[in-house]
């Protein structure tokens, strides 16, 4: 698999993360792909399936929050393999290594880590997404398209070199086979060495704007975000979390049990949770409870203020240097100001959300995440689950500006979840996002 990283990024990058991407490109690798093929579906490799009806799932690793990574990676593995786009769809990637994004990682906790985890987290973030699997995602259309023009010619005994793709299908003169007639025999062959990028009909899509995959569902409002997820016997449920450090200390049980449609309430030392028989009841029914919590460092403006102003004071870790500054201003009249911004709240018209099921000692999530692996190993952590026992669905995501990655969410639906055992629906209001 290629990692998508160009040269330039590792010579200059700057600070700790080139370290951690080079050590991930020396990574040794062994992860075998477990992409799965639905009935009437043939798998190519970890990215991509062909369907017997003629369409083309592609496999994206990155979340889809508004941004177009759906429809700018499928497009790119479609443009190599000369794909009709009206036949692309896409589907969230399984959590793999083989997927992880180390680029992002790094843009995003550059300086933290002296190392990457053992598994590099999948994760969405940086403005990474084309820049680390654009490689990947062409190979990926390459090898299949190979594969197919491979197949064709074997039927029409000419050289695959011969032969050309065209909006579905693989062409030889006036010879047309549709993708859907040769992917289960293609499946099977031999990759030519080097793979050609970019030819054979290849390379129709690129430069082009192309309408994008999950418009049509936004639109007409068939999109499944994590709050639209319904399960049998499920339940809602609203929460309360006290501030940083604090602990519940007081519930008023009896006005919780007046609303109508309320069924329980679960607590927890750091948040309670009521839950009914639809959402609403389940917030009027936290109302009712009135939580009181004690404790904790509430954080407000002037403490977040007061902690800026102590940070400075102390000494900095240098990301980066370039040239020599004190020589620069050496001599130099200096002017200085303070500048101060207002908190920008990371709220997107999802607030945060997870349906949880836990059935036969294993626990599904279907929840907004930028990074899935993380999300589960929260969720598992929050229940006492192995993370083996834990599957992560991830949704579209309803605007994140970073809030995705953060999984609060996914541990209180797994203790939910559990304790009830139940399928749970959890949504926190805007008042507690």
């Amino acid at each position: 698999m290629a990692n998508g990283i160009n040269r330039r990024r590792l010579l200059v990058g700057g600070g700790a993360g080139v370290g951690l991407l080079v050590a991930w490109t020396l990574w040794p690798r062994s992860y075998a792909p477990n992409l799965v093929a639905n009935p009437g579906e043939t798998l190519f490799g970890a990215w991509l399936k062909i369907g017997n009806d003629g369409h083309v799932t592609v496999a994206v690793p990155q979340a889809e929050h508004g941004q177009g990574a759906y429809t700018a990676l499928a497009q790119i593995v479609a443009d190599e393999l000369g794909a009709d786009w009206r036949t692309v769809g896409v589907e969230p990637a399984p959590l793999n290594p083989l997927y992880a994004n180390p680029l992002g990682f790094d843009d995003l906790f550059e300086g933290l880590f002296a190392a990457l985890p053992a598994d590099a987290p999948m994760l969405t973030g940086g403005s990474s997404s084309i820049r680390m699997f654009e490689t990947a995602c062409r190979e990926a259309g390459a090898a299949a398209r190979a594969l197919l023009c491979t197949a064709a010619a074997k039927r029409w005994d000419v050289d695959w070199t011969q032969t050309r793709v065209e909006a579905g299908f693989v062409v030889h003169g006036a010879k047309r086979l549709r993708f859907a007639e040769l992917a289960e025999a293609a499946a099977g062959g031999t990759l030519p060495d080097p793979l050609p990028l970019g030819i054979q009909g290849a390379g129709k899509l690129g430069g082009t704007s192309v309408p994008r995959i999950d418009a049509p569902s936004k639109v007409d409002g068939s999109a499944n975000f994590a709050g639209d997820v319904r399960l049998a016997d499920m339940v809602h449920a609203a929460i309360r979390q006290g501030p940083a450090g604090s602990r519940l200390t007081k519930v008023d049980r009896a006005a919780a049990d007046r609303i109508h449609g309320v069924l329980s309430g679960v607590e927890n030392p750091h948040w309670v949770a009521a839950v009914a028989t639809t959402w609403w009841a389940a917030q009027q029914a936290l109302d009712a409870l009135a939580p009181r919590f004690e404790g904790g460092n509430p954080v407000d403006s002037a403490s977040i203020d007061a902690a800026l102003t102590a940070a400075l004071g102390k000494p900095g870790t240098r990301m980066a240097k370039v040239g020599d500054v004190e020589a620069v201003f050496k001599g130099a009249r200096l002017v200085t100001a303070d500048y101060r911004v207002a908190l920008g709240e990371h709220a997107g018209i999802e607030t945060p959300s997870a349906t949880a099921a836990f059935r036969d000692g294993r626990l599904e999530l279907w929840l907004s995440t930028q990074a899935p692996g993380l999300a589960r190993a929260a969720a598992a952590r929050a229940a006492g689950l192995s993370e083996s026992a834990v599957t992560v669905h991830p949704m579209l995501i309803g605007g994140s500006f970073g809030a995705a990655l953060e999984h609060g969410v996914a541990g209180q639906a797994a203790v939910l979840a559990v304790k009830l055992k139940r399928p749970v629906a959890l949504v926190w209001s805007r008042g507690e996002d």
